[in-house]
């Protein structure tokens, strides 16, 4: 009887010890993927309180806390789902559903309306909106993965973005174990220039399907209480077809050296800064310009924010074009409110375009005018 028993015993540690590895062999990405996967699977909507912190290449902190609704929509090609978000420090929202963005002053009754693409998760409610909600990443270098005990962590690793010149890129994702559903996501990136930017997600009270009790269009017919701000056209720049104003400002490289802007050849001014990355991404493609059209055009950047990165940014990125220090004043009469911003000058000084960003447009303006 004891042999038998000893045997018993045995077989039962052997199951338990085969159960256990096989346990252990079902916790990886393929394992996890198709658990996310089949429960994400069953979810229209979801909604949840978030706190969001971002950190940027300057060190500056943005630390938010707000709602979203994230509804599924298949047909979305943007998105994939619609979507209300609300940022509680300054009670602005943002909704978006079928291309169509929707910004909203809670405090004063009011709202725009305009056509939304990706950018949108940029609004003010669009940053209570994680993007990635609905999906885990397929496309990294590898991942790694540990547990607690109520949830499994996904460390990734990503391939570095050579051509937007960006590296070290991570995304860390908690998921509960019983919902996979994720409770923090923290992404970080080390860009160009600058220390390393990140972004924390933390949700809480997270609801889906029938629990939740306001969709997105209810979001909507909610705003037939309040007032639709009609968008003005856009007035063209006052400065356009006059003459340039006379410009005299500091060089970036020798603060000491005044420099007149001249007109002598046609030429192109390029207001940028520090902290944008359109503007930093674009410096190859203006210096290109530079070197295709150099004996018949000038190329002047001018920055006013942060002179010592600037300095270290342009030594760095190898751009040869003259930049000058610029100053408030000088963007007022420019009109300048967001970055890039180009001016095209003909070689009598008069300023025949404005480009709000780079785009190829500028290339064949500026060999129109060679051919005049």
């Amino acid at each position: 009887m004891k042999k038998i028993h000893f045997i018993s015993v045995l077989t039962l540690l052997i199951s338990i010890l085969l159960v256990s590895c096989k346990k252990q062999e079902e916790i990886n990405i393929e394992y996890i993927t198709k658990k996310f996967n089949k429960n994400i699977e069953n979810i229209k909507i979801v909604e949840y309180k978030i706190q969001n912190i971002r950190t940027f290449s300057n060190g500056t902190v943005w630390d938010n806390e707000g709602f979203a609704v994230l509804e599924k929509d298949k047909n979305d090609t943007i998105f994939g789902f619609s979507f209300y978000g609300i940022r509680y420090d300054i009670n602005r929202s943002s909704i978006y559903k079928d291309g169509i963005g929707f910004q909203i002053s809670n405090n004063k009754n009011n709202f725009r309306q305009r056509k939304a693409g990706l950018h949108f998760s940029g609004s003010v409610g669009g940053q209570m909106v994680y993007k990635d909600f609905f999906k885990l990443d397929t496309d990294y270098k590898n991942v790694q993965i540990s547990e607690t005990e109520n949830s499994f962590i996904l460390e990734y690793k990503f391939e570095d973005d050579l051509k937007n010149k960006i590296t070290d890129k991570t995304k860390k994702i908690e998921l509960d174990k019983s919902s996979f559903l994720p409770k923090k996501v923290t992404t970080s990136l080390q860009p160009d220039f600058g220390s390393k930017q990140s972004t924390v997600y933390i949700f809480k009270n997270l609801k889906t399907n029938e629990s939740i009790e306001k969709n997105v269009n209810k979001y909507i017919e909610d705003l037939n209480k309040f007032e639709l701000i009609k968008e003005e056209k856009s007035k063209p720049n006052p400065l356009l077809k006059k003459s340039l104003p006379e410009i005299s400002l500091k060089n970036l490289f020798n603060e000491n050296e005044m420099i007149e802007i001249k007109t002598d050849k046609i030429t192109l001014i390029d207001f940028w800064e520090v902290w944008c990355g359109w503007c930093i991404a674009a410096f190859p493609k203006v210096e290109d310009l530079k070197n295709k059209f150099s004996s018949k055009l000038n190329i002047v950047g001018i920055v006013t924010e942060d002179k010592e990165n600037a300095v270290k940014l342009v030594k760095k990125k190898g751009t040869s074009f003259l930049n000058l220090i610029g100053n408030k004043e000088l963007k007022k009469v420019f009109s300048v409110n967001s970055w890039p911003r180009y001016f095209l000058i003909d070689k009598n000084g008069i300023i025949q375009k404005e480009y709000h960003g780079f785009s190829e447009q500028i290339e064949k303006d500026i060999e129109e005018l060679i051919r005049k």
